[in-house]
């Protein structure tokens, strides 16, 4: 199960090598995180509005925008938020961080594909997929070795830069409409910080650890775009 002391220990120096993996009940573990996380996180979140509502206007929180074309079709936006978002951001952000040619292949062509999906038609983005997925495999594999030693001797720049990049990337869900708000931005993806950084822990630390991480993110999202949904279908 997961020990939050095991956890401080580990990220104030994250070693990959010299660790076992651990057993650990998946969905129990899930959910105890899940628990201490909303306990936590929530609760100097919850602090930190607070104060911040006292000295200037929040930016609009757009995390949970419903796209103009999924509005007589919620439940496809539920699926996506709860399902399809924890698992590319898991593959993104957490799958690499166990090396493997296919892991690190996964992790950047779905980065660059939902990049082009942005500007681009499915049939594109599924091809620059495929095309990067293969030519990556391939490039890794080669030089696996060489590749096995840099991720051995710059792990721990490796965990933090993929662990606080999780949460900068979350500032896009917020419209920043003044100067000031943006000098608080820290403190508002403090929640999405702090996930970063307990998801690779447990990536790296437990041996089915990537399956925890999209239990714990989809257990993460449901409950808070349900609650949304419930006050948007009113």
């Amino acid at each position: 199960m997961f020990n939050p002391s095991e956890f401080f220990h580990f990220i104030l120096n994250p070693q990959y090598q010299s660790i076992e993996r651990k057993d650990t009940h998946v969905l129990g573990t899930a959910i105890k995180i899940y628990l201490l996380s909303l306990l936590f996180i929530g609760l100097v979140n919850l602090i930190n509005i607070t104060i911040l509502r006292v000295i200037l206007t929040l930016p609009i929180d757009e995390t949970f925008e419903v796209p103009s074309s999924l509005k007589e079709h919620l439940w496809i936006f539920f699926l996506l938020v709860v399902i399809i978002a924890p698992i590319l951001e898991e593959v993104i952000f957490r799958l690499s961080l166990i090396f493997d040619p296919i892991n690190i292949a996964l992790s950047v062509s779905t980065l660059i594909a939902l990049i082009i999906h942005k500007v681009c038609n499915g049939f594109i983005t599924i091809m620059t997929f495929a095309f990067l997925f293969l030519l990556l495999y391939q490039l890794v594999f080669k030089y696996r070795v060489e590749f096995i030693s840099f991720w051995n001797k710059y792990f721990k720049y490796i965990f933090y830069f993929l662990s606080i990049t999780f949460g900068l990337v979350h500032i896009s869900n917020y419209k920043f409409v003044e100067v000031g708000q943006y000098f608080i931005a820290p403190l508002l993806i403090f929640p999405q910080l702090a996930i970063g950084f307990i998801l690779s822990f447990t990536r790296v630390y437990y041996k089915r650890g990537f399956l925890i991480c999209i239990i714990f993110h989809a257990l993460m999202n449901m409950i808070s775009v349900s609650v949304f949904l419930l006050q948007y279908s009113h």
